[in-house]
């Protein structure tokens, strides 16, 4: 009996087959692609966000295209799949900062000209340098395509789509969501959502040591974060009774968008310059001298203009937050969310044990929202006597080393209380968190 042989599931392409098929379909996959980037490299003004989509939807679809077929791996045409990469993402972070000019005057963040008219020049300034790059990737694959025999369609872009056609859906991300009767209710849930997301942003990156990383995985953290909140609101408040009673639910609604906006922003740059700049300078030394990905301008960005002015705008929504709770006659330092950082000195370890410290927990239940304790690494809730009884021993163990930081993080009028209490317990002093947000200083 004979043994039939089956062909295997991948296998190596010889020249005839590039030549006669990869080629070809490559070719016909980068048509419309060679045809809008034609236009942005005509254009003396910025491009619509219709024509940034456009090159958006292309290079995905290539992206994906050229991974199928092993690009990344080929010799030949691993210079061509990573210009198509690294258009993606540098032309994400410009499709973003388009869509915010459109956007910021309908935005409700009580800007005043001053303060518009620098956010806008620092945001054109990223825009304008973004471009710059896309113009020299343009360039550089159509003289990589060139080497294939591909040349530039004779036939003109043209706008198909109108706004509605490249925004997103998606269904009501309600997974985590217990249902209510009351919209207030929803409100003031989705409210200190955002308050305390916020200030776990804010805790992060003004932070004094040098432990601030600004990569991908940071910004995505934070851009997803941000993106639920958006998605809450849109669910359950956009357009909803409770938002024409307190308008001032638009100006939070504002603050979230734009700061989701500059986060796509933020991670477009960090994978673009972490995955593709490097890899392209290092394949064309003559990207250097252009300035191409350059990664002081591209931190100076990231920490002077995206992170800035998203604290910026986190504190007006936080503001307009102080007033919602006034407005429904609550007390706003009950929900507002703050942070403290105590320093404990490793001499009053004797001080810091269960009897003296417990009580933390009294004071943290004494308010509806929760106050959490965080100490190297560790996360610990002040309302819980077990996490206390974990944690006291975990300090103790690191007080016997050195002096310790802990931070406090949770609504304004408890963190006050409980410094208060550890200061007095055991000297806890407290170490400023100092940011720079004000508008006028931020320079890219």
């Amino acid at each position: 009996m004979k043994t039939k042989i089956s062909e295997p599931l991948t296998k190596i392409m010889n020249e005839d087959e590039i030549a006669g098929e990869f080629l070809v379909k490559l070719k016909t996959n980068t048509r419309e692609l060679f045809m809008v980037l034609e236009e942005v490299l005509k254009l003396r003004k910025y491009p619509t966000r219709e024509m940034v989509f456009a090159i958006m939807k292309e290079v995905d679809g290539i992206e994906t295209f050229l991974d199928d077929y092993g690009a990344s791996h080929n010799k030949s045409f691993f210079y061509f799949r990573e210009l198509i990469a690294s258009m993606r993402w540098i032309n994400i972070v410009i499709f973003q900062g388009l869509h915010i000019l459109a956007r910021i005057e309908s935005y409700r963040l009580e800007l005043t000209d001053a303060e518009k008219e620098a956010f806008t020049e620092n945001l054109r300034n990223i825009i304008n340098r973004c471009l710059t790059d896309l113009k020299t990737l343009s360039r550089e694959l159509s003289a990589d395509a060139a080497k294939f025999g591909i040349r530039k369609p004779r036939a003109r872009f043209a706008e198909k789509r109108n706004f509605l056609d490249i925004q997103k859906k998606i269904l009501p991300p309600d997974i985590d969501i217990v249902f209510v009767k009351a919209k207030n209710e929803v409100s003031i849930d989705i409210l200190v959502k955002f308050l305390e997301n916020s200030e776990l942003f804010m805790s992060y990156f003004c932070r004094e040591n040098s432990g601030i990383e600004y990569t991908e995985e940071t910004l995505e953290r934070y851009r997803s974060m941000f993106n639920r909140l958006e998605s809450l609101y849109d669910t359950y408040l956009r357009n909803a009774e409770i938002e024409k009673k307190h308008p001032d639910l638009r100006g939070v609604r504002s603050s979230i968008a734009i700061t989701l906006h500059l986060m796509e922003m933020g991670k477009a740059l960090a994978h673009y310059y972490e995955r593709h700049g490097e890899k392209l300078q290092k394949y064309n030394p003559s990207l250097k001298t252009s300035k191409f990905a350059n990664k002081d301008e591209i931190k100076s960005a990231m920490k002077n203009f995206l992170i800035s002015y998203s604290i910026s705008f986190l504190n007006r929504g936080k503001e307009f937050s102080s007033k919602i709770f006034r407005d429904m006659g609550k007390e706003a330092d009950e929900y507002i969310y703050t942070t403290k950082m105590l320093i404990v000195q490793s001499h009053r370890l004797e001080d810091f044990h269960i009897r003296p410290i417990m009580p933390v927990t009294q004071i943290a239940n004494k308010y509806k929202l929760d106050t959490y304790l965080y100490q190297n690494r560790n996360k610990y809730n002040l309302k819980s006597a077990i996490e206390m009884a974990i944690a006291i021993p975990d300090i103790r163990d690191d007080l016997e080393k050195g002096n310790i930081e802990m931070m406090v993080q949770g609504p304004r009028k408890s963190v006050e209380e409980i410094a208060s209490f550890f200061n007095e317990r055991c000297g806890a002093i407290e170490k400023p968190i100092v940011c720079d947000v004000s508008f006028s200083s931020k320079e890219v």
